[in-house]
Order: C-alpha cells, then structure tokens, then sequence
C-alpha cells in the first residue's frame, strides 16, 4: 500500500480543495456553465487507496501519484475544469488498452508536424478519461509512456492534433492552474480560453514569451495577454516593444 505522506503534494491537493470550496461559494460562478449544468463546484468524497489499488489490479496499471493524490485527499469526483469527473469506483468499467502505450502520445509535436505523421488519431491506448472541455475536446491522463502523468486534449472527431495544457506538467497543477486562473478573475470562458491560454500572471506570461522558441506558442502566449482584464504599464510596453514584425498584428489585436 502506498504511503501518502509527501507534504508538497498534499499542500497542493489543501489547496485546490480550498480555492474549489471558496469558487463554490462566491454567487458569480453559480451560473458558470460546467458548474450549473454538471457539478454545481460541488466534490464528491475522497476515495480509500484500498478502492485505487483495487482498480489498478483489475487495469494492470498504476495511475500516476499525482492522480492518486487528488482522488484521496480532495475528491473522487464532481467539480472539474470541465464537464465533471465521474466518480470513481474500484470497479469502474476501462478501456481494455488501458494498459497499452500510445504513440502519438509519447511525445509532444507541433500542430503541423503530427499532421504530417499523423493526421488523425483514435481512442489512444494508455489514457484515462477524465471529462468533457469545450468544442469537441476531451480530456485525458496519459497512463503509460514517456508523458505519464500528463493532461491532454483529444479531439472526438480525431483529425486535430492533441493538444497539451501550457504550464501543467501534472494532474495536480493542472487543476490548480485552472482554479486559480478562476479566482484570480482572469478571462477562461468558454473553456476553450484555457485550453490553450498560457497560465500565470503578466510576468509568468514575459517570461514564458522570451523562454520559447516555438513560432506558434510565442503568438498564443502573446494572445494570452487577452485574458487580463486591463494591462498594465509594464505589459503595454513589453508588447510594443516586439519589433519582429510576424508578432505585430497579434500585438495589435491584444492592445486594440
């Protein structure tokens, strides 16, 4: 049986319980749309390790820590970034290739370059549904491989490539990006924003611009800058500052 002491992870997993106690609280996000139409930010209970280490003798798998974490120390469903997360169950039906391995999702491509491998994708093996996102997306656990741990986005239709959440090497910090993008007031909705919007204040986002080198993730970084109800001084001169004149019809549309 695994011991859950690790204090990083249970002050993380305290505080996504808390900021979702505090969401479900506060009268402006009653009507928000996930929220009023499937889990009204309400948690199910924690589930035992007992039930988790049951499901993955069944799976022949073993899901990611972070994942465990989140399942015994804040709920083992309900709110989400989503749709819901069902509730979880020892014996809950999976996929029979849970146990597999994706190839597309071993490792992390561009837009262009998985449509020209690629061009479509399936019901990838090694993935765990997790809900519902905006559009015709959902979100997935990789399982196996060497993204394990990680979110991704899966089109239903499968003809767009997946799509991985910027700043969220885990579970956890997935979820907490989430919630406090949400709390901080910032412009996540529909829920396709936070999709592909860059997490973090004005700083994070400079520095997360200057760090890439990726043409298509510098322009939704600079795009990101949308989500902030006014810019500041300091992020009103960093973007008129960018010469390069590919980034400038970008930078015009977030100063407008």
């Amino acid at each position: 049986m695994r011991n859950l002491n690790d204090p990083v992870l249970l002050a993380q997993c305290a505080r996504i319980k808390e900021m979702i106690g505090r969401i479900a609280a506060d009268p402006k996000h009653k009507d928000d749309y996930y929220a009023k139409n499937y889990h009204h930010w309400q948690l199910s209970p924690p589930a035992r390790i007992e039930e988790i280490e049951e499901f993955e003798e069944r799976a022949c798998i073993e899901l990611p820590l972070e994942y465990v974490y989140y399942l015994t120390q804040v709920g083992r469903g309900g709110a989400c970034p989503g749709t819901y997360f069902s509730d979880f169950s020892a014996n809950q039906r999976f996929d029979e290739e849970i146990a597999g391995t994706s190839e597309q999702l071993s490792f992390i491509m561009t837009e262009k370059d998985w449509e020209k491998v690629y061009g479509e994708h399936g019901d990838e093996p090694g993935t765990l549904d997790l809900c519902g996102m905006d559009l015709t997306y959902i979100a997935y656990l990789v399982i196996n491989g060497p993204q394990r741990g990680r979110v991704v986005y899966l089109d239903y239709d499968g003809d767009m490539a997946p799509m991985w959440p910027k700043g969220s090497p885990d579970f956890l910090t997935w979820c907490e990006n989430y919630y406090s993008e949400l709390l901080a007031g910032y412009d996540i909705h529909p829920t396709w924003k936070f999709m592909w919007q860059e997490p973090g204040d004005e700083d994070t986002l400079i520095q997360a611009f200057q760090n890439a080198s990726d043409f298509t993730y510098k322009e939704e970084v600079l795009f990101s800058f949308l989500k902030f109800p006014k810019l500041s001084d300091k992020a009103r001169s960093f973007l008129q500052s960018l010469q390069n004149s590919k980034y400038q019809e970008v930078v015009k549309k977030v100063i407008g």
